[in-house]
């Protein structure tokens, strides 16, 4: 909350900025979202933003961030593992997953968590190319489809179920 009726003025003033510019792309719950992200992002990386937009690059952020990412993919010492659950994971959890996905890759890991209640149940693991899906929703598309391909007969008729 604003310390002072000046910063809440300032406060206010960014924020109406904000909105105002995303109503004319339609796209003001996007930057909230944007918005509540960056927010919470690290200092070194606000300070990368920062020193890009001094320098008139932040046209490159999209190309930086895919530069970025296939190099911690490269890298030998420790692999990045995005971890999704419909529920944020407790620190047992969290450990065993640590410790499988080390195992498997015989490194140390990086988890980087993230909480999709879309996905029912269960988790998706990403690193490195690879991804398991052992997700709830994707054990009942499974099932959905297994059930649409399936033909029974009844009274001498094939009936799809």
């Amino acid at each position: 909350m604003p310390t002072s009726r000046r910063e809440e003025r300032v406060l206010e003033t960014y924020s109406r900025a904000l909105i105002e510019a995303g109503k004319a792309k339609g796209r003001v719950f996007k930057n909230r979202a944007d918005l509540e992200a960056l927010a919470a992002a690290s200092p070194e990386l606000l300070g990368v933003i920062s020193t890009m937009v001094e320098r008139g690059q932040l046209d490159l952020l999209p190309k930086v961030a895919e530069t970025y990412r296939a190099m911690t993919e490269e890298d030998e010492d420790v692999v990045g593992v995005t971890v999704t659950t419909a529920v944020p994971l407790d620190d047992e959890l969290r450990t065993k997953i640590a410790a499988k996905v080390r195992e498997h890759f015989n490194r140390e890991v990086f988890l980087i968590e993230q909480v999709d209640p879309s996905i029912i149940g269960g988790l998706i693991i990403e690193a490195r190319g690879e991804r398991r899906d052992v997700s709830v929703r994707t054990q009942l598309r499974a099932a959905r489809e297994a059930l649409d391909s399936t033909t029974t007969t009844i009274g001498g008729e094939a009936v799809h179920v």
